[in-house]
């Protein structure tokens, strides 16, 4: 299905909810709660598939640095994982879904560290 079909759909199927909400059912308040919270993650354009990435790539630098006996030092913050991330990610199409395109961080990066 093409996107936004499927985004109408979904708002279709919140507008049912919610009315099924209104009526005393708590399951449909419930559901229509977490599609409503999902929709809006879209629209804002927050992608877990994206977060789930970075923070797989940050795990992977962290467990390379400590298996080849340099422990980082993470006390610098950001900054000191996007030097880490600097040095260990070699694709191109990783580095710029971590660091972005001007090695300051991703959007998804930037999420994933707030």
């Amino acid at each position: 299905m093409r996107g936004w079909f499927v985004s109408v759909v979904l708002e279709k199927r919140l507008r049912a909810l919610k009315k099924r909400a209104a009526g005393g059912d708590a399951a449909a308040a419930g559901q229509a709660q977490l599609l409503e919270q999902h929709l809006k993650l879209k629209v804002v354009g927050c992608s877990k598939k994206e977060d789930d990435r970075v923070k797989v790539l940050v795990g992977a630098a962290v467990l390379n640095s400590i298996q080849h006996g340099h422990p980082p030092d993470l006390s610098d913050g950001r900054a000191a994982v996007l030097a880490l991330l600097d040095d260990f990610l070699s694709r191109p199409a990783e580095r710029l879904a971590v660091l972005g395109e001007d090695g300051r961080g991703s959007p998804a990066f930037h999420r994933c560290t707030r």
